[in-house]
């Protein structure tokens, strides 16, 4: 009989059992994926006020030093030379073949400091990949993981509620760009990011998290803001819609960024990142595939795993990721097609349980923001 893992917990976790959240592992970590109201109600909830989303699960990484912004530009597949301080950039970690190891956001928060945001499940493995970069140079490296609680406050009412519990002009602050506040007896980095398609703020929490959760949600009571805590299921379909990658489906080693419609992200004209040798001769070879969006058309929960066919029946590709997306009320799935198959509108169908099920290439994204 194999011994059970004891899973990691957050600051937030007994505040989740209390208030009905359905705990799982994830990555290692025990975190609700979704409450009573359900995910449904979750999804719709964020994208009509505001969702409160429990990610301290995820991984922050701190470079200092005189040498730091060489090494984070070295690491970093975006152009982290020109990231100005008080600024956040999205961008990959890639190995020499060009396959992504992680992708991350990167907030310069100081003038030699770079704080990197990593996924939960490569969380270590970036740490190390970090930490031998700095090798020989003036930096060091920290993870400040433990030090940070993470959370998120994302909807078109998100930016209103944090503004009404800081003296901060939160509403001043740009997209990917972040500044320190202060909110209930306690500091925070507060970003202009997030990872549902709305607009909203992702906090990183010096202490006293529970603190600033429960006050965000007595505040939001007390003014009348429909707010709501989030758990993973809706994560994913709100992260889904307007078409973010999750690290081991649409992005991974065996992806390069071009395949995973992240090109925009990668900055050739730069300086000689980890992978760009390998992403000059990709580029140059062109694309035999591509991340596509498929929208069901007959009945069927496309799953990750399930097969994809043509109009005759020959498989194509793999379902990399599939669910149901409340915004547009269908099932559908992420595959990287051939790209002659590629085409909106083209027909296909996905194997689910040995049944070929119609399918169709959709428009990508799904849904955009009015308020973005």
């Amino acid at each position: 009989m194999s011994e059970s893992i004891e899973l990691k917990r957050t600051a937030l976790h007994d505040w989740h059992e209390a208030h009905g959240g359905r705990m799982v592992d994830f990555a290692g970590w025990s975190l609700p994926v979704f409450y009573e109201t359900g995910a449904l109600a979750e999804h719709h909830g964020t994208r009509a006020s505001v969702g409160l989303f429990d990610i301290d699960h995820m991984g922050q990484v701190e470079v200092t030093g005189s040498d730091a912004g060489a090494v984070v530009d070295r690491l970093v597949s975006s152009d982290m030379a020109s990231l100005e301080e008080g600024s956040a950039r999205y961008g990959l970690l890639c190995n020499e073949a060009g396959g992504v190891l992680d992708d991350v956001i990167v907030y310069r928060t100081g003038e030699s400091t770079y704080l990197i945001v990593v996924n939960a499940g490569n969380r270590e493995s970036d740490a190390a990949w970090i930490e031998a970069a700095v090798t020989g140079s003036d930096c060091t490296v920290v993870d400040r993981s433990a030090d940070l609680a993470m959370m998120a406050i994302q909807g078109p009412n998100a930016v209103g509620l944090v503004d009404g519990v800081t003296d901060s002009d939160i509403g001043g602050i740009e997209r990917f760009t972040s500044a320190t506040i202060e909110l209930f007896g306690t500091t925070a980095l507060v970003g202009r990011t997030g990872y549902t398609g709305e607009d909203g703020v992702e906090l990183f929490v010096h202490g006293g998290s529970i603190d600033v959760w429960t006050g965000l949600l007595a505040h939001a009571e007390e003014v009348g803001i429909d707010a709501m805590a989030v758990g993973l299921s809706a994560r994913d379909s709100l992260r889904f819609e307007p078409g973010y990658p999750l690290y081991g489906h649409e992005l991974g080693l065996d992806i390069t960024p071009f395949e995973a419609r992240l090109g925009w992200a990668v900055h050739l004209d730069g300086s000689d990142f980890i992978g760009k040798e390998a992403l000059v001769a990709a580029k140059a070879a062109g694309l035999t595939r591509r991340l596509e969006t498929l929208v069901m058309e007959d009945k069927g929960v496309p799953r990750e795993g399930s097969t994809v066919l043509d109009a005759d029946g020959n498989e194509i590709a793999t379902v990399v990721s599939g669910i149901f997306a409340p915004t547009v009320d269908a099932f559908v799935a992420n595959a990287f097609l051939p790209r002659e198959y590629g085409e909106v509108g083209t027909a296909l169908a996905i194997d689910i349980r040995g049944t070929a099920k119609a399918a169709r290439v959709a428009k990508r994204p799904l849904y955009r923001s009015p308020s973005l």
